[in-house]
């Protein structure tokens, strides 16, 4: 009779100046070790590649990953953080109700500030963020997005987080959407 062993989590993140390659050898390095990419986010800032991977393995595969890093990092010319976390269901068992909420503006100074603030003011989680600065089409004017998926506690209502976000486009002149990622929500 076998026993299975338990999955652990890791997150691995890496931060480099950015070169053809590095997505493949990062996920050649974790899968040669057993662990396998479960959630990944990864983006070129400026001329840096950054890299935000969780990954799964049996606890013999995550210390291979773990102790093996710094050839990892030899290799390719990234800075590693390593750390165990918890697996994505435990983590978001206790939620709440996922959300989307998207602003855009022309652009200016404070957006992502004033939106973060008043998101955590509302007591609802960020789950992810992303922004972009872009040229409009036909006048060159340079416009904002904002993109956050979050997750409201059971005690928060979709409608108080529409209010919260109602104040924030008033005072920063934004244009600002609440989705409900729930279906019939």
């Amino acid at each position: 009779m076998t026993t299975q062993q338990p999955e652990l989590f890791l997150v691995l993140s890496a931060l480099g100046p950015d070169r053809p390659g590095l997505v493949a050898e990062i996920t050649e390095y974790l899968t040669e070790r057993g662990g396998n990419v479960e959630d990944s986010r990864m983006a070129v800032l400026g001329g840096e590649f950054g890299v935000l991977v969780l990954v799964s393995g049996t606890p013999a595969e995550i210390e291979k990953i773990e102790h093996d890093r710094a050839g990892l990092s030899s290799k390719t010319g990234l800075e590693l953080l390593l750390r165990r976390t918890k697996s994505p269901e435990d983590h978001r068992r206790a939620a709440s109700i996922p959300c989307l909420v998207t602003a855009e503006a022309l652009d200016h100074e404070g957006i992502v500030r004033a939106v973060s603030r008043a998101l955590h003011g509302a007591g609802v989680n960020i789950v992810s963020l992303e922004t972009s600065a872009y040229e409009a089409p036909v006048t060159g004017s340079p416009l904002f997005r904002l993109e956050a998926r979050v997750d409201l506690p059971r005690n928060v209502t979709v409608g108080t987080l529409r209010k919260a976000m109602d104040a924030v486009a008033e005072a920063e002149n934004l244009d600002i959407e609440v989705r409900s990622l729930v279906r019939g929500g």
